[in-house]
């Protein structure tokens, strides 16, 4: 954490100081699912740690479905630095497994 002391141009004295600190704190990015309606999925309602392992949890989840729908629209939401969710990947069909998955050939 960095400090630093400024000054008003027209102000003088201790009450005109405002410390101003930056913070350079690497931040740790968090990967969740969404369903077609762009809410959390709610079978696969955890956090990832990357992309990948997001989408390959869910072509993971849509190959061993028991009823097989691999029609699902999943996408991807990351986690930004205040919290809020921003879509990173659109929801869409997963028509390709990754590699290491349960269904890659």
């Amino acid at each position: 954490m960095v400090s630093q002391l400024v000054d008003g141009p027209e102000m003088t004295g201790a009450a005109t100081r405002v410390l101003v600190q930056n913070h350079h704190v690497p931040v740790e990015r968090r990967y969740r699912l969404i369903d077609g309606c762009c809410e959390p999925h709610a079978q696969l309602d955890g956090e990832y740690p990357s992309l990948d392992d997001a989408i390959a949890e869910a072509i993971d989840w849509v190959l061993a479905s028991t009823a097989g729908d691999a029609t699902s629209s999943i996408g991807v939401e990351v986690c930004t630095g205040n919290g809020d969710w921003r879509t990173c990947r659109l929801p869409a069909l997963l028509l390709c497994p990754l590699p290491g998955s349960l269904g890659s050939v």
